[in-house]
Parts: C-alpha cells; sequence; structure tokens
C-alpha cells in the first residue's frame, strides 16, 4: 500500500459524501423519507481512490487497479456480486487484488475503512468459485451474490482511516 492520502479523502468525505448527506437529509426527513443508502458506490470508489492513490479499472473486474472496494453499514455485511456474463472473469479479478471495506453509519457520520490483504480473501473466493459455476448452470440465474461478515473484516483486516461524528480521528500511518 502506497502513501495514504488521508486529507484529500477527507476532503472528499467532507463536500460530497457528508454535507450532501446532511443537505438531502434535510428534504428526505420534510418529507418523510430515511436517508439511508443515498450515498452511491461509486461515491466510496472515488473516496479509495483518493485514499490509496489509484485509478478506476476499465472493464469487468475489481473497482480500481489495485483494489476491490465495499461498502456496508458498520456491522452489516459486504455484498459481492457477480452477473452471468462477466461473474467469472470478476470474481477472479477480485482474487488478485487487495480488498478496502468502508463500514458506516446510517447518517454517514461515522466511517471506518479496512484494508483486508488479498492473501486473507483466497479461501472465500476459492469457496465461492464453484458455487459460482453451480449457480450458473441453471440458465434462468443472472447473478450469484455472496457477502463477506463486517467481523470477518475486522479480524482479518487493518483499520486504515476513522471518522467519528464527521471528525477524522484515525488515520494508519506510514511505517
Amino acid at each position: 500500500m502506497s502513501t495514504l492520502q488521508v486529507q484529500e479523502a477527507y476532503y472528499f468525505y467532507r463536500t460530497y459524501i457528508l454535507e450532501y448527506s446532511r443537505d438531502k437529509a434535510e428534504i428526505y426527513g420534510r418529507y418523510g423519507f430515511s436517508l439511508q443508502g443515498s450515498v452511491g458506490s461509486k461515491d466510496w470508489e472515488v473516496f479509495s481512490a483518493i485514499l490509496v492513490n489509484d485509478r478506476a479499472r476499465s472493464g469487468n473486474g475489481a473497482d480500481l487497479v489495485n483494489y476491490e472496494v465495499k461498502s456496508a453499514v458498520i456491522g452489516g455485511s459486504f455484498e459481492y456480486q457477480y452477473h452471468r456474463n462477466g461473474g467469472l472473469n470478476k470474481l477472479t479479478c477480485e482474487r488478485d487484488v487487495d480488498h478496502i471495506f468502508v463500514a458506516r453509519s446510517l447518517t454517514y457520520m461515522n466511517v471506518e475503512v479496512w484494508l483486508v490483504d488479498r492473501t486473507k480473501m483466497i479461501a472465500t473466493f476459492e469457496r465461492w468459485l464453484p458455487e459460482l459455476l453451480q449457480n450458473y448452470e441453471t440458465a434462468e440465474r443472472q447473478r450469484f451474490r455472496r457477502a463477506v461478515t463486517y467481523g470477518f473484516v475486522r479480524s482479518q483486516g487493518i483499520q486504515i482511516l476513522k471518522i467519528s461524528d464527521g471528525e477524522l480521528t484515525y488515520f494508519l500511518k506510514a511505517t
């Protein structure tokens, strides 16, 4: 992992995730809607790309050149989804990169960013591979979904950044 761009990523979070969510929450609340899920996966991918100084990967596969990025509510599971026409390639590609997991509160005020090394994910992908192949033996099946738990991420990963109540409270310092 290269040197983290913590301040740049935090600026992106404050400007394009937190402030956007607060503004939107006010309007949502006025009409009786909850805010959950108003920040898209691409926002977390850009946030992560800034943080680890990486770029989007073209084509079907991992999100970034060197990382797969997943986001979920703190304590929830991180979903991996594979489509019939590119699922095998995507799973193979994701096996070959490290994984960034962004766990966030419903209000986006609290964020944890975890890094799980690709070697700790291999057993998971090896377990999913025959299930994915079997899933697509039925022509009607278009998607294959599996999840990684928050507990797995915490036990196998290292926390690289934490935001509490909207404030940057921890980041992994370069060694």
